[in-house]
């Protein structure tokens, strides 16, 4: 008898299983979803900082291929030969003024428009010489060239003495009554042509695209290309040099931007050595962006923590009830009282068939022991059949003979012709290969429908119609015989004289072939042929019914496998069409694998 102090030591075991089994589970869930915020907070920032990338990376190209478009707009100055070479040397090398002379103004407004028509971002082109008090500019909407005035903004640029090629920051430029926002890329002349600039002024509305076709959820995110101290591009708009921030080249990570703000930054040289492209946004922004699904991830964990626990509570207190139930029959059982019944009406479902389990368990352990002594003398049975199946067909094969060699002796050979055919058939039945090639199967028909055509004589007709692909393939023995014998059983029509049978072969794929045999016999109805079909899965049951087209759907599922076997459909006049898929394989593949196994048995 257990005592109280006992039940109370047991309980407080138990209570301190539980809790430690729920801090473990507690504990557990904490850390997949501190690894789960891990991993997100990882993913947003590094597809944040792929995007940023992908459209930094895509400044720099764009501000490349305007640098060496530049030198496509600017090498004429180079060629020896040309009307562009021509014109702006006189234009350096002499001081006459194309405005003197119409012809000249014409021919230096065409070279101009030939170099600027060369890049489509080129908003204008200029022209400097130290020796000129006029020099000109031309735009790329057309008109006529023009004085370059007095107040162009890189005039103080252009006169420093420079051969290098210069990119000048952003600057409104005036055309007519529009202002034009546009950087500069500056080229000098050669030596021998004096001192003079080419100024190519380009427009920033590609890089401007770039950076609204990348949305970004950052609202503090801004891009700047710059050449020294001054601005070529800001994508805020500002072009507040005071207010941005405007990292030397090659920096990356977080720094300390302006009121101690903390920002991530990258920048790069980029074209020339003087220019930078760089990008930075709020290192907050980012990192709140970034931890945008930790929270709902710890809220859905310790929900989901709570109610795991909840449940595990109310469903311990209902099933240790049901268990003891079951626990109590397992006893008696194990006392081997088999006739003992558990009951199965349990709230939990799983109880109930673990309890029905147990009963049938006892029953089939009760059959089983009965059936062992029937089992044991069918198996018997089995043997004395397969002695007496080995000696049946030696009578059969020298009693045949012996008829066969009396009609020839009396003269009756027609007779003697079909009771031939009759022992090779018998022969064919019990041959000892049981995979065949697919023309002496369709040679064995041939003998089985010579007999019945002694019967029936012209009555019926018989067709192939194969495939010469598939005459190379092999099939198991005897399939025709049971469809042969089922059409003259249940199909043939003894009162026409245009009965036919047709058996056609042909190709489904690379793997399968679909043999069919069709008649135009009695056929059956829709709801017979559905029952036929699903009657061909079922056991074969020889004390109670015909087995023939069962046997054969089986054996071919045997060897050929699940998806393959027989299928009888109804044809759209009389007779019905047998079915059957099977796989291509030919009498070498079958031995080869047979050799295998065999092969692998002895190992």
């Amino acid at each position: 008898m257990n005592r109280p102090s006992d039940k109370n030591t047991a309980r407080v075991s138990q209570n301190k299983t539980f809790l430690s089994l729920t801090a473990l589970y507690l504990l557990l869930l904490m850390l997949i979803a501190v690894i789960a915020c891990f991993f997100a907070y990882r993913q947003r920032r590094e597809e944040l900082f792929s995007q940023m990338d992908l459209t930094y990376m895509q400044m720099q190209q764009d501000y490349q291929d305007t640098l060496d478009n530049f030198w496509q707009i600017y090498m004429p100055i180079y060629e020896n030969k040309g009307t562009i070479h021509d014109v702006l040397q006189a234009y350096f090398t002499t001081d006459v003024d194309p405005a003197s002379e119409p012809f000249a103004k014409l021919d230096l407004k065409d070279a101009l428009q030939q170099m600027i028509i060369r890049d489509s971002q080129a908003q204008w082109i200029a022209l400097y010489s130290d020796t000129r008090d006029i020099n000109y500019i031309l735009f790329n909407t057309g008109g006529s060239i023009r004085e370059l005035p007095a107040d162009f903004p890189y005039l103080d640029n252009i006169r420093l003495d420079s051969s290098l090629m210069e990119v000048y920051g952003m600057e409104p430029i005036v055309n007519d009554s529009n202002t034009i926002q546009s950087y500069a890329i500056c080229g000098g002349i050669p030596s021998t042509w004096g001192r003079g600039k080419i100024l190519v002024g380009y427009s920033t509305s590609s890089l401007e695209q770039i950076c609204k076709s990348s949305i970004s959820p950052l609202e503090s995110l801004s891009y700047q290309l710059r050449t020294g101290d001054e601005l070529i591009y800001d994508s805020s708009g500002s072009y507040d040099k005071a207010r941005l921030y405007l990292p030397d080249g090659g920096q990356e990570g977080i720094r300390t931007g302006e009121g101690g703000r903390k920002l991530y930054v990258r920048s790069g040289v980029c074209g020339n050595r003087f220019s930078v492209i760089s990008y930075n946004a709020s290192w907050q922004e980012i990192f709140l962006y970034s931890h945008k699904f930790t929270l709902p991830i710890l809220l859905i964990v310790l929900l989901f923590a709570g109610l795991s626990i909840i449940l595990y509570l109310i469903m311990l207190q209902m099933i240790t009830k049901e268990v003891n139930v079951i626990r109590e029959g397992l006893n008696d059982i194990g006392e081997n009282h088999l006739d003992r019944q558990i009951p199965t009406g349990f709230k939990q479902s799983g109880l109930s068939e673990i309890a029905e389990s147990i009963n049938h368990m006892t029953v089939r352990l009760s059959d089983n022991i009965n059936r062992a002594y029937y089992y044991e003398l069918k198996q018997k049975e089995a043997e004395l059949s397969e002695l007496q199946a080995k000696f049946n067909p030696h009578f059969l094969y020298n009693s045949l003979e012996m008829l066969c060699s009396r009609c020839y002796q009396s003269g009756d050979t027609k007779t003697a012709e079909l009771i031939t055919q009759l022992s090779a058939i018998f022969r064919g039945f019990i041959g000892s290969k049981t995979f065949i090639p697919l023309q002496d199967e369709l040679a064995f028909s041939k003998r089985y429908l010579a007999l019945f055509g002694a019967r029936y004589g012209n009555r019926v007709k018989v067709r192939y119609n194969f495939e010469k692909g598939i005459l190379r393939c092999g099939i198991i023995r005897n399939v025709f015989q049971p469809l042969i014998e089922n059409y003259f059983v249940h199909g043939f029509e003894v009162s026409e004289e245009d009965n036919y049978i047709l058996f056609s072969g042909r190709s489904l794929d690379e793997k399968t072939m679909l043999i069919t045999v069709e008649d135009n016999g009695c056929g059956m109805e829709e709801d017979e042929l559905e029952e036929l079909n699903a009657r061909l899965h079922e056991p074969i049951q020889l004390d109670t019914e015909s087995y023939g087209l069962k046997n054969l759907h089986q054996r071919l599922r045997l060897f050929y496998g699940e998806d393959c076997g027989l299928n009888i459909v109804k044809n759209s006049g009389r007779g019905i069409t047998i079915r059957m898929t099977l796989l291509k394989l030919t009498c070498e593949d079958i031995e080869k694998e047979t050799a295998k196994h065999a092969a692998g048995t002895h190992l």
